[in-house]
């Protein structure tokens, strides 16, 4: 079983599902669109079970529509995390109103871009209460500088289960984790799951060789709080083959227990299929 928990999504049809994008990371969504369906082929094609679609804030902000429509549509391949604006009016209920919404599991914080992290201030404890009274998981996006704040979050709500995004883009100078302190204070989170994205890997396997950095981190955190997500189709610069090829060697020197975990089973845990059995 292999599980992608990061992928984004970008519909064909701009009249039904309009862009609306924050200057984050480039055009991303115009240079290499790929729909649900386009996803699926190519899942099918690369040996991929199921994913999880996470809300593209970079390509639609705060509209969750076509993460959410994609996700109930297929069920049985996908599920989904959409995102909230922390400073909406009632952003607990506005949660609430999208966890609702089929396929959509969980929730996730993105604080890159706007200030200081908040995801430990009062403002976020209605979406903090509103992940634990359904259920749900909370993907954190943030930058290395903003880990403190989710330490915070950690104790402050440590009966949600968290995972963190592309491991807080940890500031690498070796392959065998050096730069990534902040990351590793915080292993004593049981709470916390992390994410090694190709963002990660690619920045490993320049230092060296990334099995490398999944062994330090899997001697840290331990195989069940980790799971490899491909970040496709806003990474594009190779074949969805390619990326998740990189996947399958970085957890390749692992023994078959963690292995399966990191490329499928925790993820699995975390975003169960309709009724918790497996695709």
């Amino acid at each position: 079983m292999i599980v992608d928990s990061h992928v984004h999504v970008v519909a064909p049809d701009e009249s039904a599902y309009p862009l609306s994008p924050r200057p984050l990371s480039g055009e991303w969504y115009r240079e290499a669109p790929h729909s649900a369906e386009d996803l699926l082929a190519l899942m099918d094609a690369s040996g991929v079970d199921r994913a999880v679609l996470v809300q593209p804030v970079g390509a639609y902000s705060f509209d969750n529509r076509y993460t959410a429509d994609s996700a109930a549509r297929y069920p049985d391949r996908f599920a989904g995390a959409c995102c909230v604006d922390v400073d909406a009016a009632d952003s607990g209920a506005e949660l609430a109103g999208w966890l609702g919404a089929g396929g959509v599991q969980g929730v996730r914080l993105f604080a890159i871009g706007r200030g200081p992290a908040w995801l430990a201030e009062d403002r976020a404890a209605g979406l903090w209460e509103c992940a634990a009274a359904h259920g749900a998981h909370v993907i954190a996006t943030v930058l290395t500088h903003q880990l403190p704040q989710l330490d915070a979050a950690l104790s402050r709500f440590p009966e949600i289960p968290v995972s963190l995004d592309h491991c807080g883009f940890p500031p690498l100078t070796s392959a065998a984790g050096d730069g990534a302190e902040a990351l590793f204070a915080l292993a004593d989170h049981a709470n916390l799951h992390l994410k090694l994205s190709t963002h990660v890997l690619d920045v490993a396997e320049k230092l060296g060789d990334a099995r490398e950095f999944v062994a330090t981190l899997v001697r840290r955190f331990g195989a069940e709080r980790m799971m490899w997500g491909s970040d496709f189709c806003q990474t594009h610069d190779r074949s969805y083959a390619a990326l998740v090829e990189l996947g399958r060697r970085a957890f390749s020197d692992l023994p078959t227990r963690e292995r399966d975990l990191c490329l499928g089973g925790t993820a699995l845990q975390l975003w169960p299929s309709p009724g918790g059995s497996p695709a």
